[in-house]
């Protein structure tokens, strides 16, 4: 909240935003920031392989924030991370 108060007022002409993967119920920062960005991993972290509930978790997500904080969200990132094990590079 300092930080981003602090930031607003050095140019208050500009919306302040941060990226977040926390849930939308336990995140801290979403309530001071003009524009919420978010990092999602569905069928990656859990639910592997089960592309099918994408759609499904995605919308979820999107309405929960929406309802929450009633601000702009930005989906900022989708995909995974490199968990070893679970990548590979090819040999052409």
């Amino acid at each position: 909240r300092t930080v981003i108060a602090h930031t607003k007022a050095l140019d208050p002409s500009r919306p302040v935003t941060f990226v977040t993967n926390a849930n939308y119920a336990r995140d801290l920062g979403a309530p001071y920031v003009d524009v919420i960005c978010v990092n999602s991993y569905f069928s990656w972290y859990h639910d592997s392989g089960h592309l099918e509930v994408i759609p499904l978790q995605l919308t979820a997500q999107f309405e929960n924030w929406y309802k929450t904080y009633q601000k702009p969200i930005i989906q900022s990132e989708y995909g995974a991370d490199a968990v070893p094990g679970l990548h590979s590079v090819s040999v052409v």
